[in-house]
């Protein structure tokens, strides 16, 4: 008996917040048309070929019209690659408009437009808006879609100076969701986010940086416990040097039934490198949270990453660092010892634990001021 796809009903305006090179900004989407038939929707891997383009008044109240004009027949190919457009400080959308673009879902070349094809289907087209997005209390200033600066001041959560863009989805590739892929294919997304933070965080593009990091942390996690063995000639040869039980080097950390398939494949890997990595990025995604004032997100990531690493040194001078700013002075002093005992001639170390400690006499000195007075 054949299904008949229903077609699913219009829904209403949805909203999100994105992170750009300039910021947090909040999206507002609406379908344009009728709905498309169809399961294949852009998933994690797809290689979408689409079109931004500024909305006008004109075009938002005929979105029929609209959706008519579609002047490229080539649909997209799995062979081809995605659009190399560089990533800039002073854009919100970090592609042209009015061109079609080949942007693989993931990658996270633009968040924003990221979002708006979740659900999309081949010919399918959507408004959304984008305003600038301020915590409470911020004064820090954020560009907009053309680079130009906004500020807020009202001490409340708020969006200002709207853009309004429509985006396209000519065709697309297949992809996959996280729960499709095998541990090998995950791994590789979780290196490659890692390799992708590294290089936005060199060029300055500290919300970019963040945004891999996190995306490599949250595929990481459900690898826990899926890692492959060590080879059977290293662990036993760990064994004979002492340094780990023979039994315990060859216990799979894998489900057994799985054995086999997985302990071949090179492309997923041993427990000691999947948290080395994981480590080192909650360490990175620390220093990122402190550069942008997250300070207990990064206190938070830092403790991650020093369980998972309780030696490295930068780690534990993250959580340092985050807790001495948060006022944590007793923690802040404790981490910086740690990197004093694995490094014994960090002169950084030493530096930070001096100002901790100047800090806590200080405070101690004015706490007995204060009684002085009371019991006077």
């Amino acid at each position: 008996m054949a299904t008949v796809q229903v077609p699913a009903p219009v829904p209403g305006e949805t909203s999100w917040i994105s992170a750009c090179p300039g910021g947090l900004w909040e999206v507002r989407r609406r379908w344009l048309g009728e709905r498309k038939r169809g399961d294949v929707t852009p998933m994690m891997g797809s290689l979408c070929k689409v079109r931004v383009r500024r909305s006008t008044a004109t075009e938002g109240s005929t979105p029929h019209a609209a959706c008519r004009e579609h002047d490229s027949t080539d649909s997209v190919d799995s062979s081809e690659q995605a659009t190399s457009y560089p990533r800039s400080q002073d854009s919100v959308l970090q592609l042209p408009l009015d061109e079609w673009f080949l942007l693989r879902m993931g990658e996270g070349q633009c968040d924003v437009t990221e979002g708006c094809l979740e659900g999309m289907r081949a010919g399918e087209m959507c408004e959304f808006t984008i305003s600038a997005w301020k915590a409470k209390s911020s004064k820090a200033a954020g560009g907009d879609a053309h680079g130009s600066q906004t500020e807020n001041t009202t001490g409340e959560e708020s969006s200002q100076q709207s853009d309004r863009f429509t985006v396209q989805l000519h065709s697309l590739t297949p992809g996959q969701e996280s729960w499709q892929m095998t541990p090998g294919e995950k791994w590789a997304w979780v290196l490659s986010h890692k390799q992708r933070g590294g290089q936005r965080f060199g060029n300055g593009d500290i919300w970019g940086a963040t945004d891999c990091y996190c995306r490599a942390v949250k595929l990481a996690i459900t690898l826990n416990g899926k890692t492959r063995r060590k080879p059977a000639d290293e662990a036993f040869k760990e064994g004979l040097d002492g340094e780990e039980d023979d039994d315990a080097a060859l216990t799979p950390c894998y489900d057994k039934e799985n054995e086999q398939a997985e302990s071949a494949d090179v492309s997923i890997p041993i427990e000691e490198e999947y948290k080395t990595v994981k480590a080192e990025l909650h360490c990175n995604l620390s220093l990122c949270q402190l550069k942008l004032g997250q300070l207990g997100k990064s206190r938070d990531s830092s403790i991650k990453a020093t369980e998972l690493n309780p030696k490295s040194t930068k780690a534990w001078y993250r959580l340092g660092q985050a807790c001495l700013q948060l006022g944590e002075l007793e923690e802040s002093r404790t981490a910086f010892g740690k990197i004093l005992e694995l490094q014994p001639d960090s002169a950084s170390a030493r530096a930070a634990l001096k100002q901790v400690n100047n800090r806590l006499k200080d405070l101690d000195s004015k706490l007995g001021q204060r009684l002085s007075k009371m019991f006077n």
